[in-house]
């Protein structure tokens, strides 16, 4: 065998190596993002429906049927919306900033904040227990005093994150915390959320003004902490918050917030 023809064999071995070498690397990224489409839930518009009518969470029905509704591009822009880290992180962020004035001129009161020409939107509830809105000071008792958030993707409510406390009244100021406790619903297919044991605490107060006796009482405070993470392109990030509210004895939540930990 010459020297130029075992120069060419190598020569074409090696051009074999390199070819085989990159059709085994594309073959291996396109096995890697199959298996990730195969695990993800939402990884297409049928798949989340599936998901949605194969599960036991409260709320799949009603949110299969929002989901249904929508047109092909709705439904698409839907499933994008649950991939986007960037919005996923947004809408915690503006959930954060709902807290920064909570109303207390009504007992049960809501507010709303809208991303994306309005696809998302973020709601916050606060409920009370226990006695008609226009009832003043709390009855003695024990009630109870819930903080809700809702995150909808055009109209579909994909999670709701739940704190509440229950005290007790006198008639006149809250005494005692009795307990404290939070609930989720997520259906987003994407985004896993555990808590931490919710804390309790009796918080106090003190109102003085210029030539008047001073007034002072009790609030009710609880908090927990959601940790939060979410798959992306085989990366994870993570996403902690810690959810916290303060009910005075009227059944305000005279406070409340929903940011990082």
């Amino acid at each position: 065998m010459t020297s130029r023809t075992k120069h060419g064999m190598i020569a074409a071995l090696g051009t074999f190596a390199i070819l085989a070498s990159t059709a085994s690397q594309v073959h291996a990224a396109e096995a890697e993002r199959t298996a990730a489409a195969y695990s993800d839930p939402a990884a297409t518009p049928a798949a989340y429906a599936n998901y949605l009518r194969s599960s036991h969470e409260e709320g799949a029905a009603e949110a299969l049927k929002g989901f249904q509704a929508l047109t092909q591009a709705e439904q698409n822009k839907f499933i994008d919306h649950l991939h986007d880290p960037a919005l996923l992180k947004s809408i915690l962020t503006k959930a954060s900033d709902q807290g920064t004035a909570a109303p207390t001129s009504s007992r049960n009161a809501s507010s709303t904040t809208a991303l994306n020409n309005g696809e998302v939107t973020i709601e916050q509830e606060r409920t009370t227990t226990g006695r008609s809105a226009r009832a003043a000071v709390l009855p003695k008792g024990n009630h109870t005093v819930t903080y809700n958030t809702y995150v909808k993707f055009f109209g579909v409510k994909i999670i709701k994150l739940s704190l509440w406390v229950n005290f007790h009244s006198n008639g006149r100021d809250i005494t005692k915390v009795n307990s404290a406790d939070a609930g989720k619903r997520n259906l987003s297919g994407v985004i896993s959320l555990t808590k931490s044991v919710p804390k309790k605490s009796l918080s106090n107060w003190r109102f003085c003004e210029p030539g008047k006796p001073c007034r002072s009482g009790h609030n009710a405070d609880a908090s927990v902490i959601w940790e939060g993470s979410v798959v992306y392109q085989g990366s994870t990030f993570q996403v902690d918050k810690k959810q916290w509210m303060r009910a005075n004895v009227y059944g305000k939540v005279t406070d409340y917030y929903l940011r990082n930990v």
